[in-house]
C-alpha cells in the first residue's frame, strides 16, 4: 500500500524541514498543513502555516496541501461570508503553491462536520470543487458518517476521501481509546462497500486530555498546544499503541477492500516533538511489524559506577520497572539517585525505583542516567530490570 504522512505544523523550524527531508526518503508523499480557519466568531480567523516553500520544492514531487476548518454549526451556503472565506483561502493556498513552482498532486479539506449537517456540507464542497480542480480534491471523513444516508452523496462530490480511525475520546470512560483496531477494521469494511477509493489516517501521537467534573472533554494538550486546565480537571493520557497498529497494518497488507488505496500517518516524526513516535517506531509499524522492545542497563566508571538505562529498541518505552544492582565483597560507602528516581540499599543490593506516578518515557536511541554507587573497593556490579517494561499505550 501507498503510505504518506501528515506534516501538521504551523511554524516551520529547521526541525520541520529535516522531518520533511526524512519523510521523502521513507514515505510515498507528504500532506502539508497549509492553513486553519475558525468560523465560529463574528469574522473568520485564519492562521496560515509558515511553509518553507524552497524546502518543499527541492524534495519529492509527491506533495499535497491541506487546510482545516474548525467546527462550524452552519448555516451552509455557497455565497455567504463563511463560504467566501473558505473559497478565498483555498485560492490563496493554491496560488502560493503555483507561485513557488510546487506542483500539488492533491488538495485536502479537513472539516469535522456534525453528522446532521452533512447535506449542508455538500454545498461547500460544490463551491470548492471548481476552485481546486484539476488538482485531485480529497476530504477527511469521520467513521460515524458512514452510516448516514447523505454520506454517499457527499463523497461523490470529491475525488476521494481519508477515513480517520483515530480521535480523542469526548468523555472520560474507562474503556476510552485513541484508536481501536477492531473498530477500524469494521469501518474500513464499511467504507469499502461504497466502491469509492479512500485512504485511512492512522495515529502516531500521544496526548493529555482534560475532562471536567461532568466527564466532558475540555481541551487537549499536544506538542504545540498546552492548555491551562481549571481546578478539578481530570487529566488522562492517550497514545497510539504501536504493537496494535502494526497488527492492523499487517492485516490490511494481507487482505483489504480494493478501494483502500493508502495509509496516511498522523503525523510525520519531528525531532523536537515529545508526544509523537520516532522514526524507528513508525518505520517498523509501516512494514506491519511489531517494533522491537529492548532496554539495556549501562555502567560507566569503575568507582563510583554511574548507571543508565538505554533504549536500544524501536519503540518508546515507559520506565516503570525497578533497576536492581547487586555485588559481592565490597561495602557501599555512598550512593545517589537522580531526578525521577529513588534508591534503597541493603545487604549487597541497591534498588532504583521510578518516582513518577506513570513512569518515565524513553524514546528509541535515548539514554537516561538513573544514579550512581560508590564502594570501598573496586567491585563487579550485576544489574537487572525487575519486571518486563511495557511499550507505551
Amino acid at each position: 500500500m501507498k503510505q504518506r504522512g501528515y506534516l501538521w505544523q504551523r511554524e516551520w523550524t529547521p526541525a520541520v524541514v529535516e522531518a520533511l527531508d526524512e519523510a521523502d526518503r521513507r514515505m510515498d508523499g507528504v500532506v502539508i498543513l497549509g492553513a486553519e480557519i475558525n468560523l465560529a466568531g463574528k469574522k473568520p480567523e485564519i492562521v496560515k502555516a509558515t511553509i518553507d516553500w524552497d524546502a518543499v520544492k527541492r524534495g519529492s514531487q509527491h506533495r499535497a496541501l491541506a487546510f482545516r476548518a474548525t467546527p462550524f454549526a452552519g448555516p451552509f451556503r455557497s455565497d455567504d461570508a463563511p463560504a467566501q472565506a473558505i473559497i478565498d483561502l483555498a485560492k490563496q493556498l493554491l496560488s502560493d503553491a503555483r507561485a513557488n513552482d510546487v506542483n500539488l498532486e492533491e488538495f485536502q479539506f479537513d472539516f469535522d462536520c456534525a453528522q446532521k449537517n452533512l447535506g449542508g456540507y455538500r454545498t461547500w464542497l460544490r463551491a470548492l470543487k471548481p476552485i481546486v480542480q484539476p488538482t485531485r480534491f480529497v476530504i477527511t471523513v469521520l467513521p460515524a458518517w458512514l452510516n448516514d444516508p447523505e454520506f454517499r452523496k457527499l463523497v461523490r462530490e470529491v475525488d476521494g476521501y481519508v477515513l480517520q480511525v483515530h480521535s480523542v475520546p469526548i468523555s472520560a470512560g474507562t474503556d476510552a481509546k485513541l484508536s481501536d483496531a477492531r473498530l477500524a477494521c469494521e469501518w474500513v469494511r464499511k467504507a469499502g462497500s461504497f466502491g469509492i477509493p479512500f485512504g485511512v489516517a492512522l495515529p502516531t501521537y500521544r496526548c493529555a486530555v482534560g475532562y471536567g467534573p461532568d466527564g466532558k472533554l475540555l481541551s487537549v494538550a499536544m506538542d504545540s498546544v498546552q492548555p491551562v486546565w481549571p481546578p478539578g480537571t481530570r487529566v488522562l493520557e492517550f497514545g497510539a499503541d504501536a504493537d496494535e497498529i502494526a497488527g492492523l497494518v499487517h492485516e490490511w497488507q494481507q487482505a483489504r477492500p480494493p478501494q483502500l488505496r493508502e495509509l496516511i500517518w498522523y503525523r510525520v516524526p519531528i525531532a523536537t516533538d515529545t508526544r509523537n513516535w520516532r522514526w524507528p517506531t513508525l518505520s517498523a509499524v509501516m512494514l506491519g511489524r511489531l517494533p522491537e522492545h529492548k532496554l539495556n542497563i549501562l555502567q560507566e566508571g569503575e568507582n563510583p559506577i554511574d548507571l543508565s538505562i538505554s533504549n536500544a529498541g524501536e519503540a518508546e518505552e515507559q520506565l516503570n520497572a525497578n533497576v536492581i544492582a547487586t555485588w559481592n565483597g565490597a561495602g557501599l560507602t555512598a550512593s545517589d539517585a537522580l531526578a525521577g528516581w529513588n534508591i534503597k540499599s541493603e545487604d549487597g543490593r541497591a534498588i532504583f525505583k521510578v518516582t513518577a506516578s506513570h513512569g518515565l518515557r524513553l524514546p528509541p536511541g535515548a539514554t537516561r542516567k538513573i544514579g550512581w554507587l560508590r564502594f570501598d573497593q573496586t567491585t563487579t556490579l550485576e544489574t537487572e530490570l525487575s519486571m518486563t517494561n511495557e511499550s507505551l499505550r
